[in-house]
Formats: C-alpha cells, structure tokens, sequence
C-alpha cells in the first residue's frame, strides 16, 4: 500500500541538481536519480533507472517537465515501471532493449555535456551502463556478481576489466544499487574488489573459472 502522505516514497537532495530516490525491499526496487539539465530546447531531468512499483512510478511522473530516461541494465526492478512513466528519450543497451523494445541504444561512451554514460564490465548482467555526474558515478548493480542458486560469483576476466574500467572514472564517489551504503568512497570500493580478485587462483596455483564470494553473503541464523 502507497503511504497517502508520502506517495513517491523518500527523496533525497544530493547536490543542487541531482536527487536520489532510495532503493527498497518490498517491492524489491532498485535506486533511481534525477538529475537536472538542459539542452537547445530547454530544461528537462534525466532519470537513471525507473524501478518497479506505483510508488517509484509516481515518484518518476511527479518530475515536472521532459524527462529523459537511461537505463542501467534489464533486471526487473530496474525496467517495469517504464510502461507507466511518460518520458521524452530512452537509452538503452542491446540487451536492455530486448526487454523495452524499445529505446536508443548506446554502445560507446557517450558524453551528454554534462553527464557521460558509460558501458560497464559486468558479471551481474550482460549491457550495463554506469552514468557519471560531477564526483558521483552511478553504477546500478553493475559491480555486483553473478548469481548462480545459492551461490554468489565473479567472472575472474570479467572482474579485471570491472576493476579496470572504475579505476579509469574521474570520481570521488561509486554508487552502489541496493548497498546500506548507497554512496560510498572511492577507494575502499576499489580495494574491496582487488581483494576478490586476488581469489583467482585455486589451490593447485591455477585460475579458478569463478570467483567464490558467498562468505560474503552469510546466511542468517536463528
């Protein structure tokens, strides 16, 4: 149920031009942003990402104005509400959009002025985009691994080229989807997955085809 006095859910102010809609649990919804710009025909937002749910719909359509959206990649609770938001422009991945059907598809880094979008390495999902603004570079679930049943993995190579592509944005900060944490230093979120690269090899000394991190997931005991 939609809290009346609260319809779009909590916004948060990050700077003067971006704001953040923090992700939830039930509905599983990923976090989206907002993003003020302008171009030859005027000011209009960018929204990174439209969730799943009435309430992340309506926080979407209670932006006034055009509305461009760019999509980080096609898991459910990144792409369902599109159907239910009105905007002007859609970017997508060739992956993403065999899901939208529909959108503008971005393969390159592209450079919008005063945002860069930018295909993301990624064991999570195949076609992620990570969207940088100002210090903040907005990754979705990109850094995330695989899930394979109850077991949490990274693609090794893919991983290095996860690790090298965030070692090459110019940011201060990685915002991670569905982290308590949302937005966190630079550093420690580099030497955190240099850690798990470092796993690479098994004991016999030879690459592992997938990099085991369930002991980072511990399961909850009663």
């Amino acid at each position: 149920m939609i809290d009346q006095d609260n319809p779009t859910g909590r916004i948060i102010q990050l700077t003067d031009k971006i704001q953040w809609r923090p992700a939830s649990q039930n509905p599983f919804c990923c976090d989206i942003i907002f993003i003020k710009s302008s171009d030859e025909k005027g000011d209009f937002t960018w929204v990174f990402d439209v969730g799943v749910g009435s309430a992340a719909a309506n926080a979407v359509n209670a932006i006034q104005g055009r509305k461009k959206i760019i999509i980080s990649h096609f898991h459910p609770d990144h792409i369902l509400n599109l159907p239910f938001v009105k905007y002007e422009e859609l970017y997508v991945t060739k992956y993403t959009k065999r899901y939208t059907r529909a959108g503008t598809l971005l393969s390159e880094p592209t450079d919008f002025g005063d945002i860069k979008v930018l295909p993301m390495p990624s064991s999570h999902a195949k076609g992620c985009l990570a969207l940088v603004c100002g210090p903040y570079a907005f990754l979705g679930d990109g850094a995330f691994c695989k899930y394979r049943g109850l077991h949490h993995l990274y693609n090794p190579q893919i991983l290095y080229e996860m690790i090298k592509f965030m070692e090459g944005i110019d940011c201060k900060y990685y915002c991670l989807d569905h982290e308590k944490n949302f937005i966190q230093d630079r550093e420690p979120v580099l030497a955190l997955y240099r850690d798990i690269y470092a796993r690479r090899k098994g004991p016999d000394g030879k690459d592992v085809k997938w990099i085991n991190v369930d002991d980072y997931f511990p399961l909850e005991t009663s």
